[in-house]
C-alpha cells in the first residue's frame, strides 16, 4: 500500500533535479565574449502564481473532505448490519436458547399415556368347578379375543432434580450469555475492520491525490526540458529520461487508482453500501488529537482482560464446561425414582373372573437403580468435557499472549507515529520556507522556474507525508482501543 506512494515520491521528486540545465555549454555554442546569434527561449514561470501554487494543495485537501461524508465511526456503526460473522452469532444465539429451553423441560415429569387394542386367538372355555344341579351343565371360564385398555404413567427421576438437572439447566444458561457475548464480540470485530478499511481507503485517496499533483509536476517540468533540448543547453538524454520519468509516473497513477477503487470496494462490502451509493470522505485527518496517557504494560493487559468481550465468552465457556462435568459425574450414580401407573382395561389382568368389564386399578412406588453401561459411557463423556475445558483454558492463554503483543505493538505505533508527526511537521515547515526563498529568488529573477518546481515538489512530499503520519496515528489509535477494548460502547 505504502509502496506505490514512496515509489511515486521517489521517481517523482527526482525529474526537476534532472531537469536542471547542464552546468557545461554545448560545443556548438558561440563564446561567451560573442553575442549569440539568437537567444534562446525564456523558461516560462508556473501557470499558476506562486501564491495559488502554495495553497492549491490545501485546496485540494478541502475538496477531498467533505463536509456530511463517510466517517470511521459511521462505517463502524454500519458495519455489524452487513457482517456474516455477526449473522452467523445470531443463528448460534438462536440455537443456544433452543438448548437452554430443552435443559428446562427436563424437570418435566416423564407422562405418557398409550390406548391398545389386541385381537386374541380363541382358546376353549375351561370348565370350573361342579356341574349345575339343575341344568347339568358344567360352569366354563371364557376367554375373550377381544382386549382393550387404556394406561397412564408418571415418572419422576428424583435424585436427578438434586443433582443433575440444576447443572444441566445453568450449564444451557451459560452456554446462552457466552453465545450473546461471542455475537456482540463479533460486531465490535467487524466495527474494527471497518475502522481500519476506511482509514486505508482515505490513504489510497491522498496517494493518489498527490501522484495526480506530482504527474503535473512532472509534465510542467518536461515543457521546460524540452524548450531547453531544442535550444540546446540540454542534452537528449536528459530530455529522453524525462520523458521516462513522466511514463512511470503516469503507471504509478494507475496502480493507485487501481488500489483506490480496490479499498473503496473492500469498505463498501464491510459496511453494505449499495453498488450506487457514493462514498466520500467525511473526516478530515488534519484534526489534532489528544495523545492517550502512557501506561505501564501490565497495567494496560488487566485492563484489557477486564473490557474485551473476547476474555468474557472463554470464562463463561469455560464455566459451562465445569457444570456439564458436575452433571456427567452426578449421572453415574446410582437413580431413585417415583412412579405411578393406571390401568383402565378390558379385561384387566389384575381382576379375574370380570373378564367382560372394564376395570380400574394404579400402582405406585419408587425405584433405585444403578446400570453399568451408563456408568461407563457417563465416564467417557465426562473426559470429552474436560477436554473440551481444557482446550477453551488454552484458547484463553493463546488470547493473553496474543493481547499483550497486541497492546505493546499499538502502543509502540502510537509512539512512533506521534515521533514521526512530530517529524514530518518539522519537514513541512522547512519545505514551505524553502518554497517561500524559491519563491522570491524566481520573483527577483535570480532563480529559475525548475527551482521552484523542484521546491513545490518536495513540499507537496513533505505534506503528503504529514498527512501520512495523520493516519497512521489514527490507525494506531484504533488499534489501540481495540486491543484494550475501549471500543465496546
Amino acid at each position: 500500500m505504502r509502496l506505490g506512494l514512496s515509489l511515486a515520491l521517489t521517481v517523482l521528486a527526482t525529474a526537476p533535479a534532472l531537469a536542471q540545465p547542464a552546468t557545461r555549454p554545448p560545443a556548438n555554442q558561440p563564446p561567451a565574449s560573442q553575442p549569440p546569434a539568437s537567444q534562446p527561449p525564456a523558461i516560462k514561470p508556473p501557470a499558476d502564481p506562486p501564491a495559488d501554487a502554495l495553497s492549491a494543495f490545501e485546496k485540494e485537501l478541502d475538496a477531498l473532505f467533505t463536509q456530511g461524508g463517510l466517517t470511521a465511526d459511521q462505517a463502524a456503526a454500519r458495519a455489524p448490519a452487513a457482517s456474516p460473522s455477526v449473522r452467523k452469532s445470531a443463528a448460534q444465539i438462536d440455537a443456544a436458547i433452543a438448548q437452554a429451553e430443552a435443559a428446562e423441560l427436563v424437570r418435566v415429569p416423564r407422562v405418557g399415556a398409550t390406548a391398545t387394542y389386541t385381537r386374541l386367538s380363541s382358546i376353549d372355555p375351561l370348565p370350573f368347578g361342579p356341574p349345575d344341579p339343575i341344568t347339568g351343565e358344567q360352569p366354563k371360564i371364557e376367554f375373550p379375543t377381544n382386549s382393550f385398555g387404556a394406561q397412564a404413567q408418571v415418572g419422576i427421576a428424583l435424585s436427578d432434580y438434586v443433582l443433575r438437572y440444576p447443572k444441566i439447566i445453568e450449564a444451557a444458561k451459560l452456554g446462552l450469555e457466552a453465545a450473546r457475548v461471542s455475537k456482540r464480540a463479533d460486531e465490535i470485530g467487524a466495527g474494527q475492520d471497518a475502522r481500519l478499511a476506511y482509514y486505508e481507503w482515505v490513504r489510497a485517496k491522498l496517494q493518489v491525490l498527490i501522484a495526480t499533483r506530482q504527474l503535473t509536476q512532472v509534465r510542467a517540468t518536461l515543457g521546460q526540458v524540452r524548450a531547453l533540448a531544442e535550444a540546446q543547453r540540454l542534452s537528449n538524454a536528459d530530455r529522453m529520461r524525462v520523458e521516462s520519468q513522466e511514463a512511470q509516473a503516469e503507471q504509478v497513477l494507475d496502480q493507485l487508482r487501481f488500489l483506490t477503487e480496490l479499498r473503496e470496494e473492500q469498505l463498501r462490502l464491510l459496511i453494505g453500501a449499495a453498488p450506487g451509493e457514493p462514498l466520500v470522505v467525511g473526516e478530515d485527518i488534519r484534526v489534532e488529537l489528544g495523545a492517550p496517557s502512557v501506561e505501564a504494560l501490565d497495567q494496560l493487559l488487566a485492563k484489557a482482560k477486564q473490557q474485551r468481550l473476547e476474555f468474557r465468552a472463554l470464562d463463561i465457556g469455560i464455566q459451562a464446561k465445569d457444570k456439564q462435568r458436575e452433571a456427567e459425574k452426578a449421572n453415574q450414580l446410582p437413580k431413585l425414582s417415583a412412579f405411578a401407573t393406571t390401568d383402565y382395561a378390558k379385561p384387566n389382568q389384575r381382576v379375574f373372573f370380570q373378564p367382560d368389564q372394564f376395570k380400574f386399578t394404579w400402582s405406585a412406588g419408587l425405584q433405585l437403580s444403578w446400570t453399568l453401561n451408563d456408568m461407563l459411557l457417563s465416564r467417557t463423556t465426562e473426559r470429552r468435557i474436560d477436554a473440551e475445558r481444557r482446550e477453551l483454558a488454552a484458547d484463553r492463554e493463546n488470547l493473553e499472549r496474543g493481547t499483550r503483543l497486541a497492546v505493546l505493538a499499538a502502543q509502540q505505533a502510537v509512539a512512533l507515529a506521534q515521533r514521526a508527526f512530530a517529524t514530518s511537521q518539522k519537514g513541512l515547515a522547512a519545505a514551505e520556507e524553502s518554497y517561500r526563498v524559491r519563491q522570491a529568488l524566481l520573483a527577483a529573477q535570480r532563480g529559475t522556474a525548475v527551482e521552484l518546481v523542484d521546491a513545490e515538489t518536495d513540499l507537496t512530499r513533505a505534506r503528503i507525508t504529514a498527512l501520512n503520519a495523520r493516519v497512521d496515528l489514527r490507525v494506531a489509535l484504533t488499534q489501540l482501543a481495540h486491543a484494550l477494548g475501549n471500543d465496546i460502547k
